[in-house]
Parts: structure tokens; C-alpha cells; sequence
């Protein structure tokens, strides 16, 4: 089972490094893997397609007395949200739908919005999200995930640990080939069938 400790150990084999057995140890790669595992896991969930195992929805609670500008309605952000997909009352149903050019930063049609700060405002009510979510558990993480995010983690070290820019350079172009089969096989895991739950009872479930 893959655990922080392994990525980062697949990262070091990467760049030719010595593995680590804890990132709590006094070496120059734990503290490399501690000052960028992070960075670059929530950097691939984020920019990445809107990986299956890093989907999540949510129900928003909206912030009482609080609007702004043109909008009717003002919601707080879930904590561990990285990207918004799209914005959709609970029944999944939406008329006027505007197409995803439209929208800040979503990946499908849904109800206008704008996000500030740590809010969000739109006219929708109830309003759900659906969104990209940090994801901390490598448990959860597909193996070409895992082989993608190792890479891309490759690259951030190379320079602190080898000062090899051409190094880099590989490791960052194998991070590219990696991410391209992650996302093929992502997108291959997709199944549309006849049965449709809601957005809202998949919230309650």
C-alpha cells in the first residue's frame, strides 16, 4: 500500500538519491520531500483532469446577512476544496445552464458564480458544489497517479538534492508522460449507465 514515505522514496529512485525511512529524519532528502510533497500533490489534483478518486460534493452553508455586488446569495467554501467543477442546484436540474467558458474555473455547465476569497457567490439557492478535493490518504491514490505524482515530485527535488538543471529537465518531461497515461486512464474509468442519482441524494448518502 503507497504511503507518503514510498512517493517520496520513488522520487529519490528517480534522481539516483538515497531513500529515506521517515520524513522526520535530520537529512537533506527528508527535508526536501517535507518541503515539497505537498506543494506537488496538490498542484497535479488541481491541474490535472478532474481526477475520479479526488471528486467530492457538497451541500454549501450559507453565510447569513452577507452578500455582495450583484449577487443574492453568499456561501462558505469547503476547506478542502482545490478547484471547482461546477455549481448546481439539488436536483441536479438547471435551467439557463451557461457553458463552462463561462464560468471561473469550472469544468462543466452549471449556475453562474464567483468565488472571493474564501467565499462564494451566486444567485443559486440551495446551492450544491461539485468540486475537486484535497486528497492527503496515498491509500487512495491510483497506481498511475502515484507514478505521475512521483515524478512530478522528481523533478521539484532534482535541483535541491543534484543542482542538475538537464536532470531536472527529464525528470519534469517524465512527469508530463506520466500524468498523460494517469489522466488516459482516469478518463477510461468513466461508465455512464441508464440509472441517475441526484446531486442531492448523493450529498445525504
Amino acid at each position: 500500500m503507497a504511503s507518503t514515505v514510498s512517493i517520496c522514496n520513488l522520487a529519490l529512485g528517480h534522481l539516483g538519491a538515497d531513500k529515506i525511512d521517515a520524513l522526520t529524519e535530520a537529512s537533506s532528502e527528508a527535508r526536501a520531500c517535507n518541503r515539497f510533497y505537498a506543494q506537488t500533490l496538490d498542484a497535479l489534483l488541481a491541474a490535472g483532469p478532474p481526477w475520479h478518486f479526488a471528486r467530492h460534493q457538497a451541500l454549501l452553508a450559507e453565510v447569513a446577512g452577507v452578500t455582495a455586488g450583484r449577487w443574492g446569495h453568499t456561501y462558505a467554501l469547503p476547506v478542502d476544496l482545490l478547484r471547482v467543477r461546477t455549481l448546481q442546484p439539488p436536483d441536479g436540474t438547471l435551467s439557463g445552464a451557461i457553458l463552462p467558458g463561462d464560468l471561473q474555473g469550472s469544468d462543466e455547465a452549471g449556475a453562474p458564480y464567483e468565488l472571493f476569497g474564501d467565499r462564494l457567490l451566486t444567485d443559486l439557492t440551495p446551492a450544491v458544489l461539485r468540486y475537486i478535493r484535497r486528497v492527503d490518504d496515498p491509500s487512495k491514490f491510483p497506481p498511475l497517479f502515484i507514478e505521475a505524482l512521483s515524478w512530478h515530485l522528481a523533478a521539484r527535488l532534482a535541483m535541491p538534492l543534484t543542482r542538475d538543471a538537464e536532470q531536472r529537465q527529464a525528470a519534469f518531461q517524465m512527469a508530463l508522460q506520466t500524468q498523460t497515461a494517469a489522466s488516459a486512464a482516469d478518463a477510461n474509468d468513466a461508465w455512464t449507465g441508464a440509472s441517475f442519482t441526484s446531486d442531492y441524494e448523493r450529498v445525504r448518502q
